[in-house]
Parts: C-alpha cells; sequence; structure tokens
C-alpha cells in the first residue's frame, strides 16, 4: 500500500520527460470491504479527464493500480466524453502488475493477500517492511480465507478487473516491468496476461528485472527503468 511521497520518485522521473503528472492511490482497505470504493475513488479523476484534451499516460503500480484502472476505465466507457478521454491515452505502464486476475481460488487469494499485507503489518509491530513473518504471516491468511465469507461482493468485484480491463482498454502501446522474484505478483502472472494482450493485438515492450521483489524495480536499476519510459513516453508523442 503505497503513499504519496512514496511516488515522489516517479513523479520526478515522469517530470524529467516533460509530463504532467498527477497520483492518486486507491485505498486498498476501502476496497476490501466496498463493492464501489474503487469507482467511488477513481469518479472525480475520470471527470477531469473528459474535460481535458491532451493525451494521457498511465502509470500503475501493483494490483491495487491495476484494480483502480478497471474502475477508471468503467467510468470513461459511461459517457462520449469518457471514451473519447480513454481514446487520448498514449501509452499504460504496469509496474509489478497484474497478478490478481489469474488467482486459483479461495486459498490462492488468501496467501495473495497475506503477502500483501504482510509488510504493512510488519511495520506497524516494528518488524520492518518484511514479506513473510513467521505466525503474521499464516494468521493474515487465515483472516483473508474468513474475509471471502463476509465481504462476497468486493471479493467478486476484484476478480472481475482482469475482464474489465481487456474489455474496455485503449488500444496504445503496453509496457510490462515486473520483478522476476516478486513473490506477490508473480512473473509468470504478468507474462500470462502479457500473451493475453498480444493475442488481442496490442503492442507489447515487457522488460524484468532479475533478482528484484514487488514494486522494487525502479530501485534496483534506475537507468534501465528510467530508460523503458523514456522509450514509452517517445512512441506516445
Amino acid at each position: 500500500m503505497a503513499t504519496l511521497p512514496q511516488l515522489a520518485a516517479y513523479e520526478r522521473l515522469h517530470r524529467g520527460l516533460g509530463l504532467v503528472t498527477t497520483s492518486v492511490i486507491p485505498r486498498t482497505v476501502d476496497g476490501l470491504v466496498r463493492r464501489d470504493a474503487y469507482a467511488r475513488a477513481l469518479a472525480p479523476v475520470a471527470r477531469d479527464l473528459a474535460g481535458d484534451d491532451r493525451p494521457l499516460l498511465v502509470h500503475l503500480f501493483s494490483d491495487n493500480g491495476f484494480l483502480g484502472w478497471a474502475a477508471l476505465l468503467d467510468a470513461l466507457a459511461a459517457s462520449e466524453a469518457g471514451r473519447r478521454a480513454r481514446d487520448r491515452v498514449a501509452g499504460v505502464i504496469l509496474d509489478s502488475s497484474p497478478g490478481l486476475w489469474n488467482v486459483q481460488g479461495p486459498l490462492d487469494f488468501a496467501r495473495r493477500f497475506a503477502l500483501g499485507t504482510t509488510p504493512a503489518a510488519a511495520r506497524a509491530l516494528h518488524l520492518g517492511p518484511r514479506e513473510r513473518v513467521p505466525v503474521l504471516t499464516p494468521l493474515l491468511g487465515a483472516a483473508f480465507l474468513g474475509y471471502q465469507l463476509l465481504f462476497p461482493a468486493a471479493v467478486r468485484a476484484m476478480a472481475s478487473a482482469g475482464e474489465r480491463v481487456a474489455r474496455e482498454q485503449p488500444r496504445c502501446p503496453h509496457l510490462f516491468l515486473f520483478g522476476e522474484d516478486d513473490p506477490l505478483v508473480p512473473a509468470r502472472d504478468v507474462r500470462a496476461w502479457i500473451e493475453r494482450e498480444r493475442r488481442a493485438g496490442i503492442e507489447i515492450e515487457e522488460v524484468s528485472f532479475v533478482g528484484a521483489r514487488h514494486v522494487a524495480l525502479y530501485p534496483a536499476d534506475p537507468p534501465r527503468y528510467r530508460a523503458a519510459i523514456a522509450r514509452l513516453a517517445r512512441r506516445a508523442g
């Protein structure tokens, strides 16, 4: 779960390419309990984009960004002005995303969310941002098994994000940046989504980072990360 200060380095990267930046972070906690949480969070962004006429470059992080992307595409598809805004998207960057689209049942859902929430829980317990903590991670997994019984509508909304993105996404170049050692969004899930995109006729560039963990690609190799973003920005015009 990122914070705006954590996105500052990426904003500087974009500004260095001459882009105007806007950062939006849908609240994961809200999305866990409200089926329409992502739609509510992204509705103001959709309205702003519908009233603009500049080309757009979208940069997503992790599955939270992918869920927000699905909600934004839904909102843009609901009006003619929104569909025009969607057609102005000239490039999409996916960093450590997507993975949740390929979840394999309730146990896998619980495992992924336990891994995703362990760093935040570990920080709260002053253990540092660790991806796995004995006892804590299994307990979170058990909690997310029960969660699925309590909030089935929110789970269905998250599980449907892949189909919604596939249906509404712009037909522009996509850049996938992913870590080979990502425990939360495995490289195999990203590659499977890439193949799906290519079959749909979407132009793809994929850049993998050996040894890199979840949403830790830029720090792993800043020049290579910046170069990939710059290539997409040039193609996007």
